[in-house]
């Protein structure tokens, strides 16, 4: 195979922008585990995310080239919209009536839009923001770290609605991601392609509502507290 054909043809495309996408998908698993230590309570919270950045400088082996295939999984999609769009005149020849797409496919070009933003949004917000500033002092006056700024951050009903319609998105498009995965590298079974619809589905919804009930858990423990 000549790699650099193959990268220029549309089938390759696809099969990178699939398996860069089934990647962060793993990735977003993982995270979501590390994540729901929140319900342990901040001495647990915090004492995942300081053993996480104590694998540091380790743990750039891992964020490199998953920033890199964020990168390319974005850059490679828009490769394809550009070549959809300057197809446009020749779809009527190969595309499907709107009904006969599933929603998480139509609405793929907003969820990732969405998802994009929200990433840039949640690393500024979380990653990247002081863990024992002003916003990791909860009410109380103790300085709880990164679990403050989680928890302090979901207190605002409009950041905990942002989170939650990014939450939204993010499981539309892994819904799709996972079975346009295996539709691209020619996975067409009458049954197992229903079974990878369904299994797709239930953890898209579950993935978004395990993402959500983290400000949905700060908000009931801030407003049952008053």
């Amino acid at each position: 195979m000549c790699f650099p054909k193959y990268f220029m043809s549309s089938i390759g495309k696809k099969q990178v922008v699939a398996t860069t996408g089934l990647l962060l998908i793993i990735f977003l698993i993982g995270h979501l585990a590390g994540n729901l230590f929140i319900y342990a309570g901040p001495e647990t919270f915090n004492n995942y995310a300081k053993k996480l950045a104590g694998l540091r400088p380790f743990l750039y082996l891992i964020e490199i080239p998953l920033a890199a295939v964020f990168l390319i999984h974005i850059y490679i999609t828009l490769l394809l919209v550009l070549e959809n769009f300057r197809a446009r005149d020749k779809r009527y020849a190969v595309s499907r009536a709107v009904g006969q797409r599933s929603l998480a496919t139509r609405l793929m070009p907003y969820t990732g839009t969405i998802v994009f933003l929200f990433v840039i949004w949640h690393l500024l917000d979380f990653t990247f923001s002081d863990h024992h500033g002003p916003r990791a002092i909860m009410p109380d006056g103790r300085d709880l770290g990164l679990y403050g700024v989680v928890y302090n951050s979901f207190t605002s009903p409009w950041h905990s609605f942002g989170y939650i319609v990014a939450m939204m998105a993010i499981g539309f498009h892994l819904a799709h991601g996972i079975q346009s995965f295996f539709q691209t590298f020619g996975v067409n079974h009458p049954v197992y392609t229903v079974m990878i619809q369904n299994t797709s589905n239930a953890l898209g919804i579950l993935m978004a509502v395990a993402y959500s009930s983290i400000p949905v858990y700060v908000l009931f423990m801030e407003y049952s507290l008053k």
